[in-house]
């Protein structure tokens, strides 16, 4: 029964991000290129159009939070999340280079972007501290983790050891999950609903901060490790011992996120979103059966030529 529930959870999920947020993410997208290909320093430009293009894959994935919301309130989420992650990204590229993530014409256009549409949402009063406080962890998350990939590795572990979370996570952990945008993302989708709590979201936060946030950034460096190893990258997976405690920690990650979302509303959802985080990864840590239904897609869709 219980697997039946999560695989239909995982179908509803999947047919709505398919026909009523792709399609929209795409066209934020567009409107979000025409703006940066007007931006008059070209070295910004390039910086912009690279953030655009090597990351569109993060714009499109995160959106998925936005099948959590009321039809009628999907344009205006998918407004706000679309550019809160390509202000993310953005500022990952700039940093990737070497300069300053500080804001351009084009990065305060993003940023202004998102925060508008979220002040439209009629749960924001209650959400707003909360996401405000995501979104700058997430962007001090990436500061600490390009800082760590340039030799400062005690810093990043400093910084993470005073982070507020739960008992039972390694501090690089705790830094992996920081650096993941993913709460921010849950927390706008919560802020579509008009009784949505400041409780709410705290509960929210914490089932995305560490563990989901956790496992998407452990899991994208998962999939990389072979050339981030050749590479000389910094890598979140380098402070394990090796494979095996890797697959057994996130394994137990992967548990707790599961844990953490089973008493919440909307839990199947979520915990639809959880099991796509596996497949998107081909997870070694598997969720349940949802996720199969979603591997698949994801394999599918992986083997279509994509379109602009």
């Amino acid at each position: 029964m219980r697997a039946a529930k999560e695989i239909w959870a995982a179908l509803a999920a999947l047919v709505a991000y398919v026909i009523t947020v792709l399609p929209r993410v795409r066209r934020e997208l567009r409107r979000w290129r025409r703006l940066a290909e007007a931006i008059p320093d070209l070295d910004r430009r390039r910086r912009a159009l690279a953030a655009l293009d090597e990351k569109e894959s993060n714009v499109e994935a995160v959106a998925v939070f936005a099948s959590l919301t009321p039809l009628r309130r999907r344009r205006t989420v998918l407004r706000a999340i679309v550019p809160l992650q390509l202000a993310i990204d953005y500022r990952d590229v700039l940093e990737e280079a070497s300069e300053d993530g500080e804001p351009d014409g084009f990065l305060t256009a993003l940023d202004c972007g998102w925060a508008r549409e979220v002040e439209r949402l009629a749960g924001c009063g209650a959400v707003a501290p909360i996401l405000r406080a995501a979104v700058a962890r997430c962007a001090e998350g990436q500061r600490r983790t390009h800082a760590a990939a340039g030799g400062d590795r005690d810093g990043l572990q400093r910084w993470a050891e005073g982070l507020p979370a739960p008992d039972g996570y390694r501090w690089w952990e705790l830094a992996a999950g920081a650096s993941s945008s993913v709460a921010a993302h849950a927390l706008i989708a919560l802020a579509a609903d008009p009784e949505a709590s400041a409780e709410t979201a705290a509960r929210i936060d914490a089932a995305y901060f560490p563990p989901i946030g956790a496992l998407t950034v452990l899991l994208d460096d998962f999939v990389d490790r072979k050339a981030d190893r050749e590479a000389g990258e910094h890598s979140y997976l380098a402070y394990y011992e090796g494979e095996e405690e890797i697959t057994e920690r996130l394994g137990i990650i992967a548990r707790r996120a599961a844990d953490q979302l089973e008493e919440h509303p909307w839990a199947t959802r979520h915990q639809a979103i959880l099991a796509g985080v596996a497949a998107f990864y081909s997870s070694p840590a598997r969720i349940g059966p949802g996720a199969a239904v979603l591997a698949t897609f994801v394999r599918l869709r992986h083997a279509l030529p994509r379109q602009r």
